[in-house]
């Protein structure tokens, strides 16, 4: 573990990436999270415009199984991944890990030119365990590659590349899978990105375990609920675990009903729902890089708050501008627009800005508690909770969509579901500010 130096200033942002201890970890996550959504994005989408066609599927239904065939993986396996973490250099696991990728990219372009939808969903969940066994590495590595003054601006690095990553592979997938050839060009982009995904991990520095050998549970529903029961033992560890558990049960929630927000609420084409996403992602980023800026070097729980009532506030703001928005355009009867008549109007801005100021607090939020993770978790054990929190985190979201169908159920607007679990934020901002670090 970093020796500790609170009294140095952080360095500038920049000067990291030029850093080889820093920078192989930074494009092998951008690379990895580019190629998750490339693959996934474009699956959703073929499914949904051709696929649901051709074989008479319910296309909603089948893109809800997709997402969670993606997402469970990270219950069932972040476990005994973070014990293989903490066990082992996560440098090499690393590289076995992208070395791995490889192999399922080869097998989802052979997928796609046959267009299995068994096949499909066969690499998603595969894809999805592929991440998961990454995911320990991933955090858990951080504090042995920085100092402890470093961390704030190397997390908020990692987290602003990781959200436009999603963005670029989202709008590639939905944009190319459905050309002549996108199948066949698809195929060969993620590929290509597995291979210098695993080029860069070679250059990552050795981190060693930094305790004994661990016992590694190969049965990964005891291996669920022990790694939880740990978290539980130390405090501090674990309520950052819950915070950012909160953070992503209000951000799956935008995530999940973006698509029909933009096309019910704002009338908006598919070019709409784009903007709303580049919206959303772009300023998520930059929350998470200002971090260090507007915070220095110490990652505290309480520093939180201003993200989480941010959270609070703009979505209650948005909720309130969508309806403006609603007025202004008179119910659209005219049918879906394009993004340049939905920026024609005024009120179209301030939904933007909105979004935008939203995102922007949620990296603020997320970027000191993912540190105060990395630095309370015990060294010898740091790949196990970062495991822990995957799990958590997997199960918010999954109890976030089934509140979201519920209230979907009972008549709910997408807009009014976003301002009910965002205003949660003040909740959150509260427990955050009266918290003793």
């Amino acid at each position: 573990m970093p020796d500790r130096y609170p009294e140095i200033p952080a360095p500038p942002t920049g000067t990291l990436m030029g850093q080889r201890r820093f920078a192989a970890l930074f494009w092998v996550q951008s690379l990895g999270a580019f190629n998750d959504q490339v693959f996934k994005t474009g699956l959703l989408t073929l499914l949904t415009f051709r696929l649901a066609d051709d074989l008479g599927l319910n296309a909603s239904l089948h893109n809800t199984i997709g997402a969670a065939l993606f997402i469970l993986p990270f219950a069932l396996f972040a476990p005994t991944a973070g014990q293989i973490a903490d066990g082992m250099d996560k440098a090499k696991m690393m590289r076995f890990v992208k070395g791995c990728e490889i192999v399922l990219m080869v097998l989802a372009a052979l997928a796609y030119q046959v267009q299995s939808l068994g096949f499909l969903y066969l690499l998603l969940f595969l894809m999805g365990a592929q991440s998961a066994m990454f995911a320990p590495i991933k955090y858990g590595i951080l504090p042995q590659y920085l100092r402890e003054n470093e961390l704030i601006s190397g997390n908020g690095l990692i987290q602003g590349a990781t959200f436009l990553a999603i963005l670029v592979g989202q709008i590639a997938g939905a944009k190319l899978i459905l050309t002549e050839a996108g199948v066949t060009i698809i195929g060969v982009v993620v590929i290509g990105v597995a291979i210098l995904g695993f080029i860069a991990s070679l250059f990552a520095p050795s981190a060693p375990p930094l305790g004994g050998a661990t016992k590694v549970d190969w049965f990964f529903p005891r291996a669920m609920w022990r790694i939880i029961a740990d978290g539980r033992k130390v405090p501090k560890a674990f309520e950052a675990v819950m915070a950012i558990a909160w953070f992503w049960f209000t951000g799956a929630t935008f995530l999940a009903l973006l698509p029909p927000y933009a096309k019910e609420a704002l009338r908006g084409d598919e070019n709409v729902f784009i903007l709303l996403l580049a919206t959303f992602s772009v300023g998520v980023a930059i929350g998470a890089v200002l971090c260090g800026r507007i915070f220095g070097s110490k990652a505290r729980i309480r520093t939180s708050a201003w993200g989480a009532g941010g959270i609070a506030l703009f979505s209650v703001l948005l909720w309130y501008f969508t309806g403006v928005y609603d007025r202004a355009t008179g119910g659209g009867e005219a049918g879906l627009t394009g993004v340049a008549v939905f920026l024609s109007q005024p009120s179209a801005w301030a939904v933007l800005i909105c979004f935008a100021l939203l995102a922007a607090c949620a990296g603020l939020y997320l970027t000191p508690v993912n540190v105060v993770l990395q630095v309370e978790s015990p060294p010898n054990e740091r790949g196990r909770f970062i495991a822990c929190s995957n799990v958590v985190d997997a199960i918010a979201m999954t109890a976030s969509a089934a509140l979201a169908a519920a209230l979907t159920t009972a008549g709910l607007s997408q807009v009014d579901i976003f301002a009910l679990v965002g205003v949660t934020g003040v909740a959150a901002a509260i427990w955050a500010a009266r918290h003793k670090d």
